[in-house]
């Protein structure tokens, strides 16, 4: 099955998808970890709904979503998504109620690749906070470690986390710096006039 096209510069994150790691994770491929639960309740909250699942397929709204097993660099194997579209991937999206395909089929590309370097960091930064089940204000306090996650995990994905943003703040200093400039400008321009429309009056 060949690309079905753009779909207005829609991003992966802006249509339904299901990640393999997510189904691994919630206990429904291979050895179950001890907090599957949460990961379940994550995937029914985001309409993620498994009507069948073994190791080599699950069905989803109706649609057999093969399932293959492929060798990990870092030993033992790792699970993929079989598109229909012939590749092995490990996310499927089903943009505007489509079947369910790879993000390659539809044309689809991540919002980090949409936008400018800085925001590109940001956005880095929520899909950590977004993670580890915070919100996704780089401004706010960083979310606590999640039950069941290992703190040398924790601890890498805040490294990831505060570089990202502290690059984007490095890159968005100039701009600031710009835009307060240019408001003490304005500001005293404002005056300027204000003073001059008072001295005419008086005189």
């Amino acid at each position: 099955m060949g690309r079905q096209g753009g779909y207005g510069g829609a991003t992966v994150e802006q249509v339904p998808s299901i990640d393999i790691n997510e189904l691994r994770r919630a206990g429904y491929i291979g050895a179950p970890p001890t907090n599957w639960w949460v990961h379940r309740i994550n995937l029914i909250r985001a309409g993620i709904k498994l009507q069948e699942c073994n190791e080599k397929a699950i069905t989803l709204d109706n649609q057999i979503l093969h399932i293959t097993h492929l060798p990990w660099h870092y030993g033992g194997q790792r699970a993929y998504f079989l598109c229909d579209g012939g590749r092995t991937v490990g996310k499927l999206c089903a943009p505007f109620g489509y079947p369910w395909r790879c993000r390659h089929c539809y044309g689809l590309t991540y919002a980090t690749r949409q936008a400018a370097p800085q925001y590109r960091l940001i956005l880095k930064a929520q899909r950590v906070r977004e993670q580890l089940g915070g919100d996704l204000g780089v401004a706010n306090a960083f979310p606590e470690k999640p039950k069941g996650m290992h703190w040398q995990r924790y601890n890498r994905l805040r490294a990831v986390h505060d570089q990202a943003v502290g690059s984007s703040l490095a890159m968005l200093r100039p701009y600031i710096e710009r835009a307060i400039s240019d408001m003490s400008d304005f500001r005293g321009a404002v005056q300027a006039k204000g003073r001059g429309q008072r001295a005419r009056r008086r005189a």
